[in-house]
Formats: structure tokens, sequence, C-alpha cells
């Protein structure tokens, strides 16, 4: 019989601890469950967000390898994916992503078995690039877009509104260069043409007077002599002059002028190029496509010209290597050279021609020239030349004094204007450095051009002078362009709690 206490309730007994026991028993064993899937879980989550730091960690450790004479030189940030070697691409990448990640998944723990081990023991698995964006990629535009926000953070508005605004006066005067070219050639055919005739019918003439017993008198001798005229031996001077080498006529002695060339198989423009996937790398700075204008003053500002040579680069002249892509400096110097010329003589025969006081003199000379030659006809052909064979060589005057440092106008007047009318007789000694006025210098007419300049040949040829130089820098002789990049894409798995996690995203320095 149960007993009971003094108010007459039963005494606590063995059977009530046993029931307090198997209660906790129930408790202890559901809560340890539930802290079991908690830290599960927590290991889990933890696991999570410890594969993606790990891997924006090893995606921003890469990026931190930039080449640093790329970004020395031309402030341009990208992988080089050789890292120095001799090969370079995704694979070399991808396997310095992996390491970067084993770097950080390495255990840092020592338990008191001397095993290493954290509190997620995560093991770094396969990694792969998934994307690229090389510099070649669609005609080098990660390479445009550096450039444009490099630019961009200087503002040249009033320059480039002002170059904008030249660039279809620009394109005419090098189409009318052309034009006016080809009309001096032919009207130094056609005054040929028609001396040699009045000459031959001048001489028939005589010698028909003479079998008629009649007097020639000794004008009508002299017109039909071979004995040239002053206006003709300033056409034939400027011919001969015209068929020397554009150098020559510019500079005479070359001797100042740089002699280095270049291998053409080991640029870009002459190897196969290795190229991404062209992996669009989102825009953090939210700054628009390269603009054309930007990307010339960037080049005014990093490479060198005849007026402002680079000592240190591959090539000297590099702005007119971007321009003509010959393979050594005296090619692209007379190429560019050529160009000038051409736009020079579309605006000084403009002008000439609409100055009354020096086609008086012109026709003066011209007018001494058809009285030699008894035909008043001759006087406009005469004339044309002359002005025509004056322009050019101020022409060419103008380019040896924007080449040594000089100003040019774009469009002259009477007091900017440089040669006289008599040295057509002697114009390699014409040309000479002369005091520069006002107006544009070199730089400036190599702005305009390369404004002209296709887009993608233009920055490909840019991206050739960067190589060549970066080449030319102790320890990169093997640096190819082709092989860096700036933005790419990565895959990554890895073991952590038993399970497999993997990572997916983009990085880039855009």
């Amino acid at each position: 019989m149960q007993g009971t206490d003094g108010r007459g309730k039963p005494a606590a007994g063995p059977s009530a601890g046993g029931y307090i026991t198997v209660y906790l028993a129930l408790t202890v064993a559901a809560a340890l469950g539930l802290y079991l899937v908690l830290i599960k879980g927590a290991r889990l989550g933890a696991a999570k967000m410890q594969m993606e730091s790990i891997c924006r960690i090893s995606q921003n450790a890469a990026m931190a390898e930039f080449h640093q004479e790329l970004h020395r030189r031309y402030d341009l940030f990208f992988i080089d994916t050789t890292y120095g070697g001799a090969g370079g691409g995704n694979e070399v990448l991808g396997t310095h992503l992996k390491s970067y990640m084993e770097k950080n998944c390495e255990r840092n723990y020592v338990l008191p078995f001397g095993r290493k081990r954290d509190w997620t023991s995560m093991a770094a698995g396969d990694v792969q690039v998934t994307g690229t964006r090389y510099a070649c990629d669609q005609c080098g535009r990660a390479v445009r877009e550096q450039v444009y926000a490099y630019m961009a953070a200087d503002p040249a508005g009033a320059l480039a509104a002002r170059i904008l605004a030249d660039a279809d006066q620009w394109r005419g005067l090098e189409i009318s260069g052309r034009e006016w070219a080809n009309e001096t050639h032919q009207s130094e055919e056609d005054l040929k043409e028609a001396l040699r005739k009045k000459r031959e019918e001048q001489r028939k003439e005589n010698e028909e007077k003479e079998e008629n017993e009649e007097e020639v008198t000794s004008g009508e001798r002299e017109a039909a002599s071979d004995k040239p005229s002053e206006a003709e031996e300033m056409v034939d001077e400027m011919e001969s002059f015209q068929f020397l080498p554009v150098l020559m006529q510019v500079f005479g002695n070359l001797d100042g002028l740089s002699n280095e060339r270049i291998s053409g198989k080991d640029s870009l423009c002459g190897r196969g190029l290795h190229m991404g996937d062209g992996l669009s790398v989102p825009n953090s700075h939210h700054y628009p496509a390269a603009d054309e204008i930007l990307f010339d003053l960037y080049l005014s500002e990093k490479t060198g010209n005849c007026a402002k040579p680079l000592d240190d680069g591959k090539l000297r002249y590099q702005q007119e290597y971007i321009l003509c892509g010959k393979d050594s400096d005296r090619g692209n110097l007379e190429g560019t050279a050529a160009r000038l010329i051409l736009i020079r003589e579309a605006s000084n025969c403009a002008y000439l021609f609409s100055d009354e006081e020096k086609m008086a003199r012109i026709r003066l000379v011209a007018m001494a020239a058809s009285l030699i030659l008894l035909n008043p006809e001759l006087e406009e052909p005469v004339s044309r030349a002359l002005a025509l064979a004056w322009s050019y060589l101020e022409s060419v005057q103008d380019v040896r004094t924007l080449m040594t440092g000089g100003k040019v106008p774009l469009v002259k007047t009477s007091e900017s204007w440089q040669t006289a009318l008599h040295e057509l007789l002697s114009p390699l000694t014409a040309i000479r450095d002369r005091d520069s006025g006002e107006g544009l210098g070199y730089s400036e007419y190599l702005q305009g051009l390369l404004l002209l300049e296709g887009s993608s040949v233009k920055t490909q040829r840019t991206m050739d002078i960067m190589e060549m130089d970066i080449r030319e820098i102790t320890g990169n002789p093997a640096f190819r362009f082709d092989l860096c990049l700036d933005g790419f894409g990565m895959h990554a798995e890895a073991t952590a709690c038993g399970k497999t996690f993997s990572f997916e995203g983009e990085c880039g320095f855009n």
C-alpha cells in the first residue's frame, strides 16, 4: 500500500524519478538531432560561402597579375596568359586559377593527432575557363575600350570637337590632292606635246621659206630650236625633281633619318592570332564604346613620330607605321610624306590660283616663253604648268617644315607662302629648313590622317607597336599581345562536408 505524506497526498517514489529520466532522454535526443541538423546546415552554408569567396579571391589574384610593363607604358590592364613562358591560353590560366584555389583551401588548424583540418575540409576540384576576351577579339575591342576609359579621365572635349569638325575637310583635301597631282602630271605632258608640235611646225615653216629662198628671221630660228625657255627649264627641273624618292625631295640628305626595321613575320599583322570567344564583360564604369578621336589622341600621347621620335621603341616613327604599315621607319615616313604632300598640294593649289600677284608673275614668265615660240596661245598651258609646279614645290617645303618641328597653316596666305617662283630652277636647294610660323604642327597633321584611317587596321597596327616595344624590355622577349586577356569566365568545383560545390562567375578590368 502506497504511503502518504502528512497532508494525505501520495509520497514521491522511485517511479516518479523514472518518468523524469525518460523525459530528459527523449528531450536530449530530439535536441541533439536538431543541433546536429543545424550544425550540418551551418557547415554546408559555410562551405558554400567559402567556395564563392575562394573563387572570387582566385579571380582577383589572377587579375592582380596584370602585365606590369604594359600598364606602365600604355596604361592598359591585361593578363599575360604566358606568364613569361613560351605557352599560354586558357589552360595555363586555368592552372593558375586552380593553384590559387588550392592555396586558399589549405587547412591551417592542427588537431591533437597532428592532422590539419578546418570546419569544412574543402578541397579544390576541377577548374575550367569558360569564356575569355583576348586582346585581338572583335578587332581589338578590349584595347579600344580601355583606351577610351583612360582618355575619358582627362577631358579633351574642345580638342576632339575641333578635330571632328575638320574631319570632312581632311578627307576632301586628300581626295583633291590626288586630283591636283594627276592634273600636274597631265599638264606637264600636255605642255611637252604642245611645245614639240609647235617646234616641229616652225621647223617645217622655216624649211619651206629656205626652199623658196625667203629670209628666216632669228626669232623664227630660235622658235624652232630645242633650246628651252626659262619656263620650260622650270617645268623640266620640277619634273625631274618629282621623279626622286619622296624623302630625297623633302630632306635631300637622309643621313639623319632612322634606319630601324622590323620582321613582318613576328608582328600581329603577319601571323595567326590567338582568339577568345569575345566574352562580353560587364561595363562597371558605364562609359560608351571607344571614340575614334580619343583613340587618335591616345596615340599622340603614347607613341612617337618623326618630329618627336621614340628612342626606346623598336620603331622610332610609330604613328607613321600605324598609318602605312611598312616594315621600316623610312618606308613609313616616305608613305606619310607622300600623303602629306597630297594634302598640302590641294590647299596650296587652291590658294595660288586665287593670288593675283603670284599669278601675275607666273603669266609674265609664261608670256616670255610664248613670245619666244611665236605662239601666244601657249601662254595659258605654260602658266598652268608653272602654277602647279610651284604649288608642288611649296607642298614639299611644307612637309619639310612639319617634319623638322615647324608649323604650317592648313590654308596659306601671302605671308605664309615660303618658296619663290625662281626656285623652280633649283628645287633641291630650294627645300631647306625655314622659320616656322603659325598653324598646325606635324602631330596635328598626323591626327588628321589617322582620323581617315580604318578603325580595325589602325587598332591592329597600334597593338603591333605595343607588342614590339614590350619585347624590347628585359624579360619579355616572347611577349604576345594576342595571348593577353582582360576578362574571363570561370567554372570551378570543390568538395566539402561530403558534397560537391560548384561556382560560375565572370570578371574583367572593364
